[in-house]
């Protein structure tokens, strides 16, 4: 399904979400006295696989190196930039969400790095792009539609291609998130305008080292 889970303690996984904000434990609250992390209540986690216990959020890769190796299946911190990398823009300003460049329909737009990015279709997660609901509305006539995508009635679309990272990505789902999801009220948030999310249904292609120290993404072979 292409989302990133990785072990935190026994049979216990945790959910990387770059698209979150902070980090914490929904299941399981006795152990957050031996993980030392906060325990939430989250019902809208519920949908998550039992053995998933902590949502991995914003503050874990704070000033960090972070290698999402999506080619390898490997996601792990490292201490220093290996050579041969391909440099790209990361745009950061509030609470650590990261933002990057897409050519999308022909225009260069900025979207949120959301490796969180789900849809739950025929009970079963998997990943997903999003885009803002008045630009989906504004363009869903000219490509490729399917109604009720998801268990929650949602739609997608197909774009044909986007630039990410200096490489084409053809056909595209994104799922139409609220009108405003995005332009207004995540930009709120981020203190950056967007206009959605990229999630691992893209980023799977990619060997990604997210420098958020000094805020630059780069690609690797």
């Amino acid at each position: 399904n292409n989302l990133i889970y990785i072990s935190v303690k026994d049979k216990y996984l945790g959910f990387l979400d770059t698209g979150g904000g902070c980090t914490f434990l929904f299941r399981e609250p006795l152990l957050s006295y031996i993980l030392h992390i906060k325990y939430f209540q989250m019902d809208e986690l519920n949908f998550m696989d039992k053995n998933v216990i902590l949502f991995i959020g914003n503050d874990y890769w704070k000033n960090k190196i972070y290698n999402f190796d999506f080619k390898h299946r490997k996601f792990n911190f490292i201490e220093k930039l290996p050579k041969n990398l391909i440099s790209h823009n990361m745009y950061n300003k509030k609470h650590n969400y990261s933002l990057l460049d897409v050519f999308f329909l022909n225009e260069n737009e900025v979207f949120l790095f959301d490796t969180g990015a789900t849809l739950i279709r025929n009970n079963i997660n998997s990943a997903i792009s999003f885009l803002d609901g008045i630009i989906f509305d504004k363009i869903k006539d000219d490509y490729k539609i399917i109604l009720n995508y998801d268990d929650d009635g949602n739609p997608c679309l197909i774009i044909p291609e986007i630039i990410i990272f200096n490489t084409i990505v053809k056909n595209v789902k994104f799922l139409r998130r609220h009108e405003n999801a995005f332009i207004k009220f995540f930009t709120k948030i981020t203190g950056i305008k967007h206009i959605g999310a990229i999630g691992n249904n893209v980023l799977k292609y990619f060997n990604i080292v997210a420098d958020f120290k000094n805020k630059k993404f780069y690609t690797k072979d």
